[in-house]
């Protein structure tokens, strides 16, 4: 697992070739970009940002200087670059440079009324849009706040995509009952993400879990049993200790094999085939800042072996920094007007009101394995629900912006009472999203990603549909 600093966001400025022109507002130009520069990184001291802004010092006014400033940049190994136009520019200068730089790419001018900026930007936008490259286009001064919500939103998408290539997911176990929403094609990943596929049975998930030391797993156990709010008393705590050395084991495999996220398939062999436990802390634990040793990187770990739903949270997790939800799409209630997620797994304790307010519970009848149930009801706040599903058309991503209601866990009796829920409402169409809505999982962070997603679709490939009315 791997343990990924700030993700780089080059800026440039594109210029005029003419050499009169170009002297002329060379400095104008220069400084200019050192503005920006300074804008968004006083900008994401407040946002908290993974990102660094890199710039290139030289202003680019030949396709030479295009040429080495878009090798410059990926050799920093920049995510994405943003291509400033404050005066009139030539289209092939920008354009040379996104072909030569490879990655992702946006344009931005200031509009400065006194310059022909706005021109220069269209011309270079109409020119890549022709070459089938994603250029979003960033129009307006820096200074304002919804100009940089602009440029982060596209930044926050770029560095997704920069960081996710050369990844490794692993599945551990196969196809978990069927779901074929669950499967995805490894070479598929390996051409849109850049990221592998790795294959572990989960025996050897199995076989670790019993090497965990008992040290740790006594420190983990009594860890619990003073942070949650309740255990249920008629679950053994051997079984609660089998669930933490199948959370351990599965982040001592990851190290050492390098994998960066993973899911589990869990259903039928660890449920029910073997007496072991269920591996419902993976989940809990694993998509969380925290865990009994102390503050942590989040690591993506989808329930049931679900690949769509490793990579929706991954996905989710790269532009907002969360940790992620798993749940079941459970249900749809009129009456309210409320969308019900719950999933017999588990959901990330950070999604909880506090860890008291979360109950350890025994497993129901599908379970015979045993082990506890994370229990809770998600706390309240804005959130962005979002799954990537397939269809006839290959892959597309539902995004549902909407809102967690909280409701006392009495309410989950309606439902399943020992399982984690959430309780969404969202300004949507319940027909129109239980139509085309391609699969029975969904995931979720707090804040709205709507632009940051759908800029991931762009630069991967995938179309993106926004539900609202």
């Amino acid at each position: 697992m791997s343990s990924k600093g700030k993700a780089k966001i080059g800026i440039v400025v594109v210029s005029d070739e003419r050499p009169a022109i170009h002297s002329q507002d060379e400095q104008h130009n220069r400084d200019y970009l050192y503005k920006i520069k300074k804008v968004l990184e006083d900008r994401i001291q407040e946002t908290g940002d993974k990102l660094e802004f890199i710039v290139e010092d030289r202003i680019i006014n030949s396709m030479g200087l295009a040429v080495a400033a878009a090798k410059r940049m990926r050799a920093e190994d920049a995510a994405g670059v943003v291509m400033c136009h404050h005066m009139w520019t030539f289209a092939r200068e920008a354009a040379i440079f996104a072909r030569v730089y490879g990655g992702p790419v946006a344009g931005y001018t200031n509009k400065d009324p006194l310059r022909p900026a706005l021109v220069g930007l269209l011309c270079s936008a109409g020119t890549i849009d022709k070459m089938g490259i994603y250029h979003p286009r960033i129009i307006g001064d820096i200074e304002r706040k919804d100009i940089q919500d602009e440029f982060l939103s596209w930044a926050r998408a770029a560095a997704t995509v920069g960081t996710l290539v050369g990844e490794t997911y692993c599945n551990f176990g196969g196809r978990s009952m069927g779901m074929g929403t669950a499967v995805r094609d490894a070479n598929d990943w390996i051409v849109r993400y850049g990221v592998d596929v790795e294959q572990i049975d989960q025996l050897a998930l199995l076989e670790r879990a019993k090497q965990i030391d008992a040290k740790l797993v006594d420190h983990a156990f009594n860890w619990l049993k003073e942070q949650v709010g309740y255990i249920d008393p008629a679950v053994p705590p051997e079984k609660i200790k089998n669930q933490i050395r199948l959370y351990e084991a599965a982040n001592a495999i990851c190290r050492e094999k390098e994998i960066d996220f993973y899911g589990i398939k869990c259903q039928p062999e660890l449920s029910e085939v073997t007496d072991f436990a269920v591996p419902c802390l993976n989940q809990a634990f694993s998509n969380a800042d925290f865990d009994w040793h102390g503050p942590k990187e989040p690591v993506v770990c989808a329930c049931e072996a679900d690949m769509g739903a490793a990579m929706t949270m991954r996905l989710l997790q790269g532009v907002s920094g969360q940790p992620t939800l798993f749940m079941d799409f459970r249900d749809y209630d009129e009456e309210r007007d409320e969308y019900i997620f719950c999933n017999c797994g588990s959901q990330s304790v950070c999604y909880a009101k506090s860890m008291k307010d979360i109950h350890l519970v025994r497993t129901d009848k599908y379970y015979p394995s045993g082990g506890v149930h994370v229990q809770y009801v998600c706390r309240e706040g804005e959130v962005t629900v979002a799954r990537l599903c397939e269809d006839a058309d290959g892959e597309w991503m539902a995004i549902i912006p909407g809102r967690f209601v909280y409701y006392d866990r009495e309410r989950c009796r309606e439902t399943s009472p020992l399982w984690p829920h959430a309780y969404l409402k969202a300004d949507i169409n319940p027909d129109e999203l239980l139509q085309l809505y391609g699969s029975n999982h969904a995931h979720a962070v707090y804040g709205n990603w709507v632009k940051e997603l759908t800029h991931l679709g762009q630069m991967l490939g995938f179309r993106t549909k926004v539900f609202t009315r």
